[in-house]
């Protein structure tokens, strides 16, 4: 007798379970978002889950939309300061524009976002390890190099790299150049093209001309105590 009970006791308790979870799931479901009330709470999950995703790929394509810019005015903008150095490097244009050093230094800028942002990617500490076989002695130097240009973002920040720094060094051969009256296109001119032999190159036309190596803004330490030095009667 009391088995019957007991078991009518427990199946009337799990029908009122169900019906009282039934009832509170179809209320939750008719829950309106105060942002839009004409979605249900499943719609507001599903909803947001879509514009999360939309924001972590608006974000992945806002950095590498960042990067591929950066690297873009890196590579064509020294190109426009090369131009009047070498076409004409007296003029007072040319001065105006390549006499102060802030056209590089907003190079670098661009350079440097370009580092930060690439260093903060996934990945970036991979890439330092793979570049710690440059410097290994015991590994070779070159294929650790090509190694590097597998990653986009080492590309990104040594291509700028490397054409900031012609352009720093090319200024700095037009400069020396106006001060000692020593034409410096043709040296200029290999300057950008291939870097270090446009160097070689404005110091043989210097060692031609008769006024000796450039100094590159050095003076001699004696020599600049016997100028600074009063002259005794």
């Amino acid at each position: 007798m009391i088995k019957p009970l007991i078991v009518a006791f427990l199946v009337g308790t799990f029908e009122s379970f169900n019906n009282h979870a039934a009832y509170g799931f179809a209320s939750i479901s008719r829950i309106k978002s105060p942002h839009c009330p004409n979605l249900s709470t499943s719609s507001v999950i599903q909803e947001h889950r879509r514009r999360k995703r939309g924001d972590q790929f608006i974000t992945s394509f806002s950095v590498d939309q960042i990067i591929e810019t950066s690297f873009s005015f890196d590579t064509f903008g020294p190109q426009f300061l090369w131009l009047p150095m070498i076409i004409a490097p007296e003029s007072t244009l040319t001065k105006k524009i390549m006499g102060p050093i802030v056209p590089i230094l907003l190079f670098s800028l661009v350079h440097l976002t370009i580092v930060l942002i690439a260093a903060a990617q996934e990945g970036a500490t991979d890439q330092i390890l793979v570049f710690q076989e440059v410097f290994d002695p015991s590994q070779s130097q070159l294929a650790g190099m090509a190694k590097m240009f597998q990653f986009p973002n080492f590309v990104a920040e040594e291509w700028p790299h490397v054409l900031v720094w012609d352009l720093f060094v090319g200024r700095a051969i037009w400069l020396d150049g106006l001060e000692r009256g020593i034409n410096t296109r043709f040296a200029l001119l290999f300057c950008n093209l291939i870097g270090p032999p446009g160097l070689l190159i404005y110091a043989a036309t210097c060692i031609l001309s008769g006024k000796g190596l450039p100094s590159m803004g050095f003076s001699d330490l004696d020599d600049d105590q016997d100028i600074n030095e009063p002259t005794k009667s």
